[in-house]
């Protein structure tokens, strides 16, 4: 009879709809909103008196797709363009009788505010001054967050052994390795991605459920915590941290706010492939408990444990580029795509305490008042274990087997036919008398596969359209369950083989729209739809043999590996 128990989350997934509206009043005093996804462009329009400058035309331009985006200073001279995907962009400043103003590589970035203003001079609107912004045209005037922002090329290029972005988190200021942000818990932090909240809740921390996707063995829990999607380095666009004093647009935890972008496609087709190799053969050191002096107890002398060959890819493509060669509704679509694997097959030492020679002949040893272990031989019958030969043993209450029947025959066929002999006699696996170690190698290999794919597109110079979509599937097998004996198919006795498998495939859908409405008022809208997907489970019932009167569990303990 076999217990089966599982954990099943495959329709725990839930529609998370993040809709954020913001007004945007153009006023000499005026404060613009920012969402998780765009940053900000104003400044102020003036002539050489200093005198404001009302009704100039003010042009953004996309260096990557060359869309562009037009505006008009109000009354006081001033701009906003309140919704600017992240990326490099020029501006342009011109009005009728001054001399055109243009402003080249500029970089937006998310959540935070650019500041371009312009000195007009009087002359042929033809005349085109080029100048390069002033100091103090990233300083952020309007909000006092504390934190960095990293773009594409730098994720990609800053050592990063798992290769997901989230884990660039703890180099921001008052961050911990384990993710513990300007004094809150780690389970306080935010993930966005694309303006999508990837935050688990299932769980009430970030740590539980999203296990190995940097596929250093393991859990997440041991490592960085994350969201719940994965983010491959070579998909993020932009990576931001804010860890404190964030704006009134973010007030969903105290913890840090991790805001993320998926690349865009642009007017060039661009790609990348890439393979990341990692073995133990080169610069992997053992352990010092592994690589201790040989261990002698008595007449048995065991041999220090090597290091276990191990080796770890990661490899992928990417492509981006014009999804249309012509406008098409409005405008030119463009589309990216990220397929990312992983193949780790994790060799790692295994450990289990297992009867002893004299414990499966009948023979258990109990320690005397002075500590000395003394054999007791409980059969009925001498045994000879080894050469030595135990008689039975005189119990206190008479005969130790009265009823003269031995070991039981079934914990007997167990014993000899499903545990292997021990092979590691020390005092972290079992008493090293009754119980023993048994010591060997086993592989809970991982195996994973991301997809990721953005389409965007502009339906006009007003209305801006996008859509994400990621997919990750891990197969990860662990040791919550192993079978040293050989029981299951294709096992042999004496081979530790891990048989607990925890599939996980979360997977998100990410769309949104921004629309100026006019020069005055814009309008950004994100719907978002998380599937949140893990499953666990387990033969973790003990075995019930038929003739042995119960539930037999041996070692008393789930074996884990070490």
């Amino acid at each position: 009879m076999q217990s089966i128990r599982r954990r099943f989350a495959g329709h725990s997934g839930y529609v998370y709809a993040f809709l954020s509206l913001g007004i945007l009043l153009a006023c000499a005093f005026g404060a613009w909103a920012q969402t998780s996804t765009v940053g900000t462009v104003l400044g102020q329009v003036t002539d050489e008196q200093n005198a404001a400058v009302p009704g100039a035309e003010v042009r953004l331009t996309d260096v990557a797709t060359n869309i562009v985006t037009t505006t008009i200073t109000n009354t006081d001279g001033r701009y906003v363009f309140s919704s600017v995907k992240p990326g490099t962009y020029s501006i342009s400043i011109s009005k009728q009788g001054f001399e055109s103003h243009v402003v080249n590589a500029q970089n937006v970035q998310i959540g935070q505010s650019l500041t371009i203003n312009a000195s007009l001079k009087v002359g042929s609107t033809s005349t085109e001054v080029q100048v390069t912004a002033e100091a103090g045209a990233e300083l952020q005037t309007m909000n006092a967050t504390v934190g960095n922002t990293l773009t594409g090329q730098s994720i990609i290029l800053m050592p990063n052994l798992g290769r997901d972005a989230t884990t660039l988190a703890v180099l921001q200021p008052a961050t911990t390795l384990s993710g513990y942000t300007a004094g809150s818990s780690q389970d306080l932090n935010t993930y966005q991605l694309d303006g999508a909240n990837i935050t688990d809740d299932m769980s009430g921390n970030v740590v539980t459920y999203q296990t190995n996707y940097n596929g250093m063995g393991g859990t997440q829990s041991s490592g960085i915590p994350s969201g719940v999607i994965p983010t491959p380095a070579e998909s993020i666009e932009e990576f931001k941290v804010s860890v404190a004093n964030q704006t009134s647009d973010f007030n969903n935890s105290s913890g840090g706010q991790i805001q993320m972008a998926t690349k865009r496609g642009t007017n060039q087709f661009h790609g990348a492939g890439y393979l990341f190799y990692f073995d133990t053969a080169v610069g992997a050191a053992n352990s010092w408990q592994n690589n201790h002096t040989p261990y002698s107890f008595g007449s048995v002398s065991l041999p220090y444990t090597p290091i276990i060959s191990n080796h770890r890819d990661r490899f992928g493509a990417a492509l981006g580029g014009p999804l249309t060669p012509k406008p098409y509704l409005g405008g030119k679509w463009f589309f990216y795509f990220n397929y990312e694997g992983l193949r780790f097959p994790n060799a790692i030492n295994y450990s289990h305490e297992v009867p002893s020679e004299l414990m499966r002949a009948g023979v258990i040893q109990v320690p005397n008042a002075a500590g000395v272990y003394l054999p007791f031989n409980l059969n009925p019958n001498a045994v000879t274990v080894n050469g030595v030969t135990y008689q039975p043993a005189a119990c206190p209450a008479g005969a130790c087997d009265p009823r003269g029947i031995g070991l039981n025959p079934i914990v007997n066929q167990i014993w000899q036919k499903e545990m292997p002999l021990p092979n590691s006699i020390t005092s972290s696996v079992g008493d090293g008398y009754n119980t023993q170690g048994f010591l060997g190698s086993i592989r809970e290999p991982q195996t994973s596969n991301n997809y990721v794919g953005r389409i965007d597109h502009d339906f006009g110079d007003k209305w801006h359209y996008f859509l994400s979509y990621r997919d990750y599937k891990l197969v990860n097998l662990t040791g919550n369950q192993v079978d040293i004996g050989g029981v299951f198919p294709g096992d042999q006795l004496g081979v530790p083989n891990a048989i607990a498998p925890r599939p996980q495939q979360p997977s998100l859908w990410t769309t949104g729209m921004t629309t100026t409405i006019n020069p005055s008022t814009t309008n950004t809208f994100v719907f978002s739809y998380l599937r949140q997907f893990w499953q666990w489970g387990s033969d973790n019932g003990p075995a019930q043999l038929p003739g042995l009167g119960g539930a037999l569990e041996i070692g008393g303990k789930a074996p884990r590996p070490t």
